[in-house]
């Protein structure tokens, strides 16, 4: 990983990136460091001789000796929780200048939003927190610090949207995970059963999720809740679940009723108009995905099947996935972007349709080539006897082929 970054340093001319992080945006800082930090915020400071420094909160700089990377590490209390001991208070730019950031050439500024779909736009603004960024200029010339979030999370050239086999074994983990306890939801599901109780089988193995879990029985949001409560389930509600964690979300939506007769009666022609067409919609994304293909084209192709007119989904037909639930999408109207091996994609198109509930069966599934594929099943024989019974399921039960690219994590 170390090295796919330094790389790409190299060839856009960056002598040094600093990396930001955050409990919801840690991602790019961990894939160096293996962790995050928690509750508190905490930069990395990469440069393009391989030198690493991590600038710490007061709860998470006992971490630097286990950083995957070896790193210098620097205290700096303004990272930490609101009133806790700062010594004598010193602003930003003190902590950054204990740091050595080689400003031969650009300075790039790593957060996690790509405001800008060109992967060469190194541009001036950034998400990173102002008072961050404020002390950065007084480090750094102006005119050399630029946003290079684009070199991790391009959705075709950054270093994150491709993984080999042993990142693939990992992030299986968190995606079947989160599947499996969706399953085991699904199976527990009764009449008088609460969403609390649902949501306690969604917390796997004590894992983090990485998006809000949701277990929900009829209108969700009262009262602006979007957590699980002790609502019960009755016959005829509307039923919405989702887990996820590293590697991929799942998540199923529809009806609690027996048969079709009284699923019509809470929801008239839910079937035809809804289920069905999203089933065929998500077995044309499998039919149509595959390597090489252009993020632009494959988002056309899919409007004109499934059209956002008619159905009304509004985002993106499908998106990466890593430690992040979303990572990037190349599926995007104009999309030069094109779907490579060691890509993890969420199959996730929301349909939202008037008179409607909604529905979603979002999973996730890798792309390998015939090189990729050999790796996973030589190195890792188990999740390969995996990924092939979900492949058997698949055709046996839902009549659903896959090309051998595609590889089932969940």
């Amino acid at each position: 990983r170390k090295e796919k970054i330094l790389s790409l340093m190299k060839e856009n001319g960056f002598s040094s990136l600093i990396i930001y992080a955050d409990k919801e945006h840690g991602g790019s800082f961990e894939y160096l460091t293996g962790f995050i930090p928690r509750f508190e915020e905490a930069l990395q400071i990469l440069n393009v001789d391989g030198t690493s420094t991590l600038i710490l909160g007061n709860e998470n700089y006992n971490k630097t000796k286990h950083a995957l990377v070896e790193s210098k590490g620097i205290l700096c209390p303004l990272f930490s929780l609101p009133n806790q001991p700062m010594g004598n208070f010193r602003p930003v730019e003190f902590y950054l200048g204990q740091a050595e950031i080689d400003q031969t050439e650009k300075v790039g500024l790593v957060d996690w939003k790509l405001l800008s779909n060109d992967f060469e736009d190194f541009h001036s603004q950034s998400a990173m927190p102002a008072f961050i960024i404020e002390g950065l200029k007084k480090m750094v010339p102006e005119n050399k610090l630029v946003n290079a979030t684009q070199l991790y999370i391009d959705p075709e050239k950054g270093a994150r949207v491709t993984n080999n086999a042993n990142e693939i074994a990992r992030y299986e983990y968190g995606s079947s995970l989160a599947s499996d306890s969706i399953l085991t939801a699904m199976n527990t599901l009764k009449e008088g059963i609460s969403e609390q109780e649902i949501g306690n089988l969604l917390q796997a193995d004590g894992q983090l999720p990485n998006v809000v879990t949701i277990a929900a029985f009829g209108d969700r949001f009262k009262n602006a809740n979007i957590y699980p409560l002790n609502t019960k389930l009755e016959y005829g509600n509307k039923v919405a679940i989702t887990n996820s964690h590293k590697g991929g979300l799942s998540s199923r939506s529809g009806y609690a009723v027996r048969n079709e007769e009284d699923l019509d009666k809470v929801d008239e022609n839910y079937l035809e108009e809804v289920v069905k067409p999203y089933f065929t919609a998500y077995n044309f994304w499998f039919d149509h995905i595959k390597i090489g293909k252009h993020g632009g084209e494959f988002y056309d192709e899919f409007n004109a099947f499934y059209s956002q007119e008619q159905f009304g989904w509004e985002l993106n037909p499908g998106h990466l996935t890593a430690d992040e639930e979303w990572l990037a999408s190349p599926f995007f109207s104009g999309s030069d972007k094109t779907v490579q091996s060691g890509m993890i994609f969420q199959v996730d198109f929301i349909p939202n349709q008037e008179g409607h509930h909604g529905i979603s069966a979002e999973s996730t599934v890798a792309i390998a080539d015939e090189a990729l594929r050999k790796e996973i099943e030589d190195e890792y024989p188990e999740l390969w006897e995996r990924i092939q019974n979900r492949r058997q399921y698949m055709r046996d039960e839902l009549n659903i082929e896959l090309k051998e690219e595609l590889l089932p994590l969940c």
